[in-house]
């Protein structure tokens, strides 16, 4: 068999390949009824290791008494999902694992632990695992479509060199998502502060701005229906992350009508909002139009343009920062929903109250949170980048 295209000077000589039922044993997990599990750990208790652990947040643990040995794994050792999430590649982990789960044992002395794991989690494996669980709505994986996974075999000491640089790699794209996740966390806090006025900005000769005003939407925005004659194509839906984007770009596909002509037609710098609820929109989501010059949106979005008594950088942070969102709610009553859509009328949405300092506090605190969102952009780019970096290597130092 050939070599890796990228390789560590002191080795040589070719790869060798083999089915992984010649490399590991799998055995599956233990299912045990709800009723039958514990809420809190006890003598003869064990972690119990299920699906519902691996979702982000999760905070119920569940315990089982006295499982078979077959079972029970260490922080050393490698599960993988075959079921539900197929091919999910769990490790450092203590406990029982379900019936969803596979353990994986091999022997440490030919093949090492975090090559292996690299390996599984490799973009062409992963496919491979996906297709030979199957299609239906729940993939499913079975011992017999796991062993015959191939998989490229070098040297102990290659593999311990490969493992140990791409754990360095990991190292790095962990650190950076760590800097992330605290500066996402600084600037809603700053976001809550500085919209809450406890925290304010003063006049540049040190004197102290003036007190905020409740004003309404109405009072500085101006509802846009302006219709789509020119035959705009660039259909624009709306992404809790991304903002306003193409719909064809977001969901790999049109899901608009070809016939665009009744769509409102949005200019760069205009604002949509989506009245039903999305991932950390619980209100909807207020966009503003920033990636393209003009984009047309359905006509159950409410569309509005901002006039000069507002700075339009300011409103944008203001709705992020999830102030609006008890005047929505006060608005939109608990199931008063048509079709996924919140009940909440024009001339409701245009009467929801929000504080507003004058311009000139509104630019100081827009330009604050724009340079945090800079930072964020910054390390997100160096992030994806830290990710296609090792995408690279996998394909290159494997065979």
């Amino acid at each position: 068999m050939t070599a890796p295209k990228l390789r560590f000077k002191e080795f040589s000589g070719n790869w060798e390949t083999s089915p992984l039922k010649a490399l590991c044993k799998i055995n599956q997990g233990l299912q045990i009824a709800i009723e039958n599990r514990f809420l809190e750990d006890g003598e003869n208790r064990f972690f119990y290791i299920t699906n519902e652990f691996l979702k982000e947040g999760s905070k119920k643990n569940y315990f089982i008494e006295n499982p078979p040995k077959s079972v029970i794994c260490d922080e050393s050792d490698i599960l993988m999902t075959r079921t539900g999430n197929t091919g999910q590649v769990v490790t450092d982990v203590k406990g029982a694992f379900h019936n969803n789960f596979f353990k994986i044992d091999f022997d440490r002395s030919i093949i090492n632990r975090n090559f292996f794991i690299e390996f599984l989690k490799k973009d062409t494996t992963q496919h491979l695992i996906l297709k030979y669980a199957g299609a239906s709505t729940i993939p499913d994986l079975n011992h017999s479509d796991f062993y015959r996974i191939v998989m490229p075999i070098t040297t102990i000491e290659e593999q311990t060199k490969i493992a140990t640089f791409l754990s360095a790699v990991d190292e790095k794209i962990s650190q950076l998502s760590q800097k992330l996740h605290l500066l996402g966390q600084y600037k809603q806090g700053m976001m809550q502060k500085l919209f809450s006025q406890q925290i304010r900005f003063k006049v540049d000769d040190g004197s102290e701005f003036g007190e905020w005003k409740s004003i309404q939407l109405k009072d500085i925005a101006e509802r846009i229906t302006r219709k789509n004659k020119e035959e705009n194509q660039n259909a624009l839906t709306i992404s809790a992350q991304m903002g306003l984007v193409n719909q064809q770009e977001y969901f790999s596909k049109q899901i608009a009508s070809r016939d665009l002509s009744k769509y409102y037609l949005l200019h760069k710098g205009e604002y949509a909002y989506n009245k039903s609820y999305s991932a950390g929109y619980p209100m909807g989501a207020i966009k503003r139009l920033k990636l393209y010059d003009k984009g047309v949106v359905s006509t159950l979005y409410i569309c509005f343009s901002l006039n000069k008594h507002i700075n339009s950088d300011f409103f944008e942070q203001y709705v992020e920062s999830g102030a609006l969102v008890p005047e929505l709610e006060k608005i939109a009553q608990e199931g008063a929903r048509n079709h996924g859509l919140l009940n909440i009328s024009l001339q409701e949405f245009f009467e929801v109250n929000l504080w507003t300092p004058c311009l000139e506090e509104q630019t100081k605190i827009a330009n604050f949170l724009s340079s945090i969102d800079k930072k964020i952009d910054v390390i997100s780019e160096q992030l994806e980048q830290a990710k296609l970096w090792k995408k690279g290597l996998l394909q290159q130092m494997f065979v």
